[in-house]
């Protein structure tokens, strides 16, 4: 049997500190050995101590891999909450359509830890989830459903729990897999879950760009702004911040909505937020639900659909630019850093 090393191993033999062979991992995936899962714990094999001294070479040298230069990422956009039974999912979905649609190759996570059901109203019935993935029974291409329009389903749940409850190999294992997606895809579409737990701000904060869903209900104005808060107090770096009402009788009620949100954040936060869109009350949506079928797909001329359709594309109109740097990387270091608290 080859010999197996941990991280720990490869510091030693290489002299190289973690956190370094940690950056080259996300960054030069591809010029490292796959690793070994024994047991519940993924392993790298002896090849790695040259592939890691190798790759820190070329940083030293300042001789890179022209590729990882000019190396472009992903649109990486969270969609969250506060609260649930706002149409999040609803609207992740149907945005992740128009932009197939508009020709950006498009993904959808569910990254919902307790109640995912993108796949549902996708009508699909998952083959696999990010379970299997930490399990290391399936690699990131045999975990994509091709949905409506093309675009990919990526099922989590129960996967997302689990990671955030794993070991330090299985969680970075993951993320490697998220980020190679990250070159394949022009957008990836986060459903986050509801709420203000840790998980879902981990990738809050590492998002590249943020859609907040809310509706005319207080409650939701409430805790879309505590999450909003709760970020701000972990330093959010600067990122795009959108806001979309929806379930709104007229478009009079969705702007005061819009304003109070945008005003509260501004003069309390100093965080700008834009407004990305309305969504008018329409019973497509709960006639799409039940037919397992995204809304904007069962009836295109729907006000509904005309609705996600516009905000799509005042997101496409933003001026964001290409991303040289991976948003998983940024929640791999979120994670571990939390992984390095816990052991203290």
């Amino acid at each position: 049997m080859s010999t197996l090393l941990t991280i720990d191993d490869i510091a030693r033999q290489t002299g190289l500190e973690e956190s370094l062979l940690r950056f080259y991992e996300s960054e030069c995936a591809e010029e490292l050995p796959k690793k070994i899962l024994r047991g519940d714990t993924l392993f790298f094999d002896k090849t790695s101590v040259a592939a890691f001294t190798s790759i820190h070479s070329k940083y030293q040298s300042g001789k890179q891999h022209q590729k990882n230069q000019t190396e472009r990422f992903g649109r990486v956009i969270a969609v969250t909450s506060g609260k649930g039974g706002v149409g999040k999912t609803n609207i992740a979905l149907g945005l992740a359509i128009e932009f197939q649609r508009q020709g950006q190759m498009s993904v959808v996570l569910d990254a919902d830890m307790g109640l995912a059901n993108v796949h549902l109203l996708s009508g699909l019935t998952p083959r696999h989830d990010l379970m299997d993935l930490i399990k290391g029974e399936v690699e990131m291409s045999e975990l994509i459903e091709t949905g409506p329009e093309g675009i990919g389903v990526i099922a989590g749940g129960n996967g997302m729990l689990a990671m955030a409850d794993s070991g330090q190999q299985d969680r970075h294992h993951i993320i490697q897999s998220l980020i190679s997606l990250e070159k394949a895809a022009e957008i990836i579409m986060v459903d986050t879950g509801a709420g203000m737990g840790q998980g879902v701000r981990d990738f809050l904060l590492a998002a590249d760009e943020l859609v907040f869903v809310i509706t005319p209900d207080i409650t939701s104005l409430a805790d879309a702004y505590g999450l909003l808060k709760a970020l701000h107090q972990e330093n959010m770096p600067p990122r795009p911040i959108y806001l979309i009402v929806n379930m709104v009788q007229t478009l009079k009620q969705a702007a005061v909505v819009a304003t109070r949100f945008a005003s509260c954040a501004q003069d309390f936060l100093g965080i700008s937020i834009t407004n990305a869109g309305y969504i008018l009350k329409d019973t497509t949506v709960s006639l799409a639900t039940a037919r397992q079928t995204p809304f904007s797909v069962l009836n295109p001329a729907a006000r509904v659909s005309k609705n996600i359709r516009t905000i799509a594309a005042n997101l496409l109109k933003q001026d964001v630019a290409d991303s040289t740097s991976s948003a998983f990387s940024r929640y791999l270091n979120l994670i571990q850093a939390e992984y390095q608290r816990s052991e203290a």
